[in-house]
């Protein structure tokens, strides 16, 4: 483990508020264990409102948190944010920008040393999940964003290694020697190992946000697949409504709740956990890594994933800990077969652990974090 005491104040941006389940398992978990380490951290984030007992505990570790006023939605409410952002950052010795809107602000503050934390292909997923099109106005301005946060960040950060391969292809090489994989990591003092729960029904967990990200039909389609051989059980933990409400409820889908902190939990009450992605979402798929695959994992439970999440279905087969599964009819039924064959496998849960520990572990990640920020103190 890293302690650290020469690392500059960072100021670290977030547009997610800190309430919301990635900002909890992705924003505080980071800067909390930053500030465990001795990095002076000030963070900025946007809120719908303000957690009082999530200010108390920040200030206690030190952090010094500046909640902004998230606003109304939309592009001119967005580059509000923006603008915002950059003037309360302006002179900030080292930032750390989470995502091309934090980016953009990073570069209108005029900052020198900041770093590009990469959590997606922002203009190719909003292109999949039709937000806007491929030769839209926006498409043009995100990836303008995307080409001057490669070339003007000090280091880069993300998810995958296929996301920098990616981005040395689209800007000639420029991102790789300066780029660093931190992928979605898990709280592992949180998200411990637990027994398997009995396999009568067998329980399978679609949690998180459902946008138009995710193949929800294929999943649909592989419970189905696995009813046909035991009973099945689909519990969906997902905030508010969403587009497939009425195919889950077909589905006999079990609908509940689950705040960031009782998440270990509802996963430990689970077989398996669901994060199957659109495969024709395409390019984009190279930079996701779903949160939830390394929370399922670090409690020992398989994970369902789709071919396109390149590296997170290498590393599941790899590992045997979790299964890629194929939309089509005989891809759904193999993909059925291989998951009961891993529940009825004593070894599996071992096996998940063990990867989340070598691949998704927090402590890990803020390692190589903070070896990044001293790459950056020292003007590299």
């Amino acid at each position: 483990m890293v302690v650290c005491h020469d690392v500059p104040r960072v100021t670290y941006l977030s547009v997610d508020p800190v309430t919301s389940t990635v900002g909890a398992s992705q924003v505080l978990a980071y800067v909390e264990r930053l500030a465990e380490r001795g990095v002076r951290v000030d963070l900025h984030s946007f809120e719908h409102h303000v957690d009082e007992v999530i200010a108390a505990d920040l200030a206690r570790r030190g952090v010094v948190w500046t909640p902004h006023v998230f606003g109304g939605n939309g592009a001119r409410a967005g580059l509000g944010r923006v603008a915002r952002l950059a003037r309360s950052i302006r002179g900030a010795e080292l930032v750390h920008a989470r995502s091309d809107m934090a980016a953009t602000a990073a570069m209108w503050s005029g900052a020198e040393r900041w770093l590009w934390d990469v959590r997606s292909f922002w203009a190719d997923q909003k292109v999949a999940t039709g937000v806007f099109t491929a030769r839209s106005p926006q498409a043009r301005v995100f990836r303008r964003i995307e080409r001057r946060a490669a070339i003007g960040s000090l280091q880069v950060v993300a998810l995958t290694p296929s996301a920098i391969d990616e981005l040395d292809r689209r800007y000639d090489g420029v991102v790789g020697p300066k780029a660093t994989v931190v992928t979605t990591c898990v709280d592992r003092r949180r998200f411990r190992p637990s027994p398997m729960p009995s396999m009568d029904p067998v329980r399978l967990l679609l949690a998180g946000t459902l946008n138009r990200f995710y193949d929800v039909p294929a999943m649909l389609d592989l419970v189905a697949a696995v009813r046909t051989r035991r009973p099945v059980e689909l519990v969906v933990a997902s905030p508010g409504g969403t587009d497939w409400d009425t195919e889950l409820d077909g589905a006999g889908a079990v609908r509940t709740s689950a705040t960031p902190d009782e998440m270990p939990a509802l996963i430990a009450s689970c077989h398996a956990g669901l994060s199957v992605c659109r495969d024709d979402a395409g390019i984009s798929l190279v930079a996701a890594m779903p949160t939830k695959i390394g929370e399922f994992l670090a409690v020992g439970r398989p994970v369902i994933v789709n071919p396109g999440l390149l590296d997170a279905a290498s590393i599941v087969d790899r590992a045997d800990a979790g299964v890629v599964v194929d939309a089509s009819a005989g891809g759904l039924e193999a993909a059925a077969t291989r998951l009961l064959r891993l529940l009825d496998d004593e070894a599996t849960p071992a096996r998940a652990t063990g990867l989340a520990t070598g691949f998704f572990d927090l402590d890990a990640g803020v390692d190589r974090l903070i070896e990044v920020y001293r790459r950056m103190s020292a003007g590299r």
